[in-house]
């Protein structure tokens, strides 16, 4: 396609969006396609270099290595300066999440043009962080497959106002249930999301015959679970347990809460939409996902993961270090459809905790709701 087609198109794509009111309704008729958008794109931002993303890999590594070699120093001046340990236990886990991020290329096949390869260094950036590779790739999958599906979604799928009156239920396990859901202990779900196998979850992704994965799937599974156990084995012969518990343990409770932070705030906003039955489409699934940065130094040392939903869109053909300028080609394109909050981080979290807590029981388009919402309501009725 010509540079003056392409341009064409995303004058065409403006002045629609501007001339038509019905372009702030998610469920009219999008001004676009993703064949639109994907030649809108630079061609370089579809090219993988191994290289480039071993660079990056290595570098992760090679900054945690640097801070557990501060390790002794932090030990020694942790108690006399107070929040010490706690900062490195929080650095530790960000970089942890950053780790992450770039097995998360391998996971999507964005890492290199060989699956063999993205198999193997996505399992050398899982493993040390107790996450079985192909388990999270299974699940991860399906997530983008069905991204703000009401019923579909592999990730912070929305509770539905049914479910959630029985989390305001006055018995203990309702009670445990709502805060494990709604308070800030959301923030180290991540755990639970990889071995509980419930209505919210995927599945259990250790077990190899479970419900996550498909029969062709299952030997992954077990080679990624073999790996992350052998993995546990050698810690817990090699160190003591409570130089296990403070120096390793404890990073990866902040990593959990990175990926629980950053994904949350990726897919939970009053503004964004979910979708049932036939008004949903892969791309308006895409769309309802929230931009967000988190500082410049933070955006890149995490690979500018904050930089979504073009990732929704071509989650399988643009590397991290690509996201950026295939943002900002399509931004043009996109007009109002494209959804970014500058709202400072912390803001931005407490403000979702208190304001998406639920979605209608019926309807094809729903919004997050307030449970605050629904005592009015309670209220309202009773008057």
């Amino acid at each position: 396609m010509s540079t003056a087609t392409i341009v064409q198109q995303r004058t065409a794509a403006k002045t629609s969006a501007s001339a038509d009111a019905s372009v702030h309704d998610p469920s009219a008729h999008l001004p676009f396609n993703l064949a639109t958008l994907k030649a809108a794109i630079p061609a370089h931002c579809f090219e993988k270099h191994l290289w480039t993303s071993i660079y990056y890999l290595a570098r992760d590594f090679a900054i945690i290595a640097a801070l557990y070699a501060l390790y002794p120093a932090v030990c020694r001046y942790g108690d006399a300066l107070g929040l010490l340990k706690f900062a490195w236990w929080n650095v530790v886990g960000f970089f942890g999440w950053c780790l992450f991020v770039v097995g998360h290329d391998c996971g999507h096949r964005t890492f290199a043009d060989s699956v063999m390869l993205c198999d193997i260094f996505g399992h050398i950036a899982h493993t040390p962080l107790l996450v079985p590779f192909h388990g999270w790739r299974v699940s991860h999958r399906k997530h983008h497959e069905n991204h703000n599906h009401v019923d579909n979604d592999h990730s912070w799928r929305p509770v539905c106002k049914k479910s959630y009156l029985e989390y305001c239920a006055d018995t203990l396990a309702a009670r445990l249930a709502k805060i494990v859901r709604f308070s800030h202990a959301l923030l180290v779900l991540y755990p639970m999301y990889l071995v509980l196998d419930s209505e919210f979850t995927s599945g259990n992704h250790f077990n190899p015959k479970g419900r996550l994965f498909a029969p062709e799937e299952r030997l992954g599974a077990a080679i990624s679970t073999a790996c992350v156990v052998a993995w546990s084995v050698f810690l817990l012969y090699t160190f003591p347990l409570w130089t296990l518990l403070d120096a390793y343990f404890m990073p990866i409770v902040f990593f959990w809460v990175w990926i629980d932070l950053v994904t949350y705030l990726h897919h939970t906003d009053g503004s964004l939409t979910y979708y049932r039955g036939q008004a949903w489409s892969f791309l308006k699934g895409a769309l309802s996902t929230m931009d967000r940065s988190y500082g410049r130094w933070i955006d890149h040392l995490h690979h500018d993961i904050g930089t979504h939903m073009v990732h929704h869109m071509f989650f399988t053909k643009i590397p991290h270090y690509h996201l950026l300028d295939a943002t900002e080609a399509l931004k043009p394109m996109l007009g109002e459809h494209y959804k970014v909050d500058e709202t400072p981080i912390l803001t931005a979290y407490l403000k979702s905790k208190e304001a998406c807590h639920f979605v209608a029981d019926k309807g094809d388009v729903v919004n997050y709701r307030a449970g605050a919402d629904l005592q009015s309501e309670e209220q309202k009725k009773a008057a």
